[in-house]
């Protein structure tokens, strides 16, 4: 009987070993993933801002030309804006809703598409860290299923030192609980 509880514990620990080892691998993978994914984001973030930026400081020369009446170059402004910028520029101009074409106001037709597709990809981040964390979850039922499986096999093993065999049921039968909850363990683990 010992021997057979501590083959089905050694089977059990070895599997939950390799389960956990698994989800590990993938947790590190959702981390490392989301980490990247934040990186190429951040770098996004950047280009928009610099895209932004670049935005305002010709908006701020159109501006001033315009107040100043000085056409030509407002006209010359005007046309090497981008198309965004220049959409945003005839709006502000049309409207009294905004101090500038990059007032947050719902009708202003500015973006800086880089904005989205930087957002996208923290979303994506966020995903992948989630999952990641679930994955880590799961590893560490698995670990604590193994513990169990360990648990089970000392107890299973010192059951067949003594003499007394009422000393040896109770151990294996307390090995077999601890077994037992070792395998639900597991299955929780299998169900995350």
């Amino acid at each position: 009987m010992a021997a057979i509880i501590l083959g089905v514990a050694a089977s059990l620990a070895a599997f939950a070993a390799y389960m956990g080892a698994l989800a590990d691998g993938d947790s590190l993978q959702g981390y490392t993933e989301s980490n990247t994914l934040l990186t190429e984001s951040a770098a996004i973030y950047e280009q928009g801002n610099i895209v932004r930026t670049s935005d305002q400081s010709l908006f701020v020369e159109y501006a001033i030309a315009s107040f100043a009446e000085d056409t030509d170059r407002a006209d010359y402004l005007f046309s090497v804006m981008s198309p965004n910028l220049r959409e945003a520029v005839r709006w502000w101009e049309s409207t009294n809703d905004a101090g500038t074409p990059f007032d947050p106001v719902d009708s202003n037709p500015y973006l800086v598409p880089e904005y989205g597709a930087a957002a996208d990809l923290e979303a994506r981040a966020r995903a992948r860290f989630d999952e990641g964390v679930t994955f880590d979850e799961r590893s560490d039922v698995f670990e604590l299923a193994a513990v169990f499986f360990a648990l089970a096999l000392f107890v299973g093993g010192i059951a067949t030192l003594f003499t007394m065999r009422r000393v040896t049921i109770a151990l294996l039968m307390l090995s077999v609980v601890v077994l037992g909850t070792g395998a639900v363990t597991v299955t929780i683990g299998l169900t995350r």
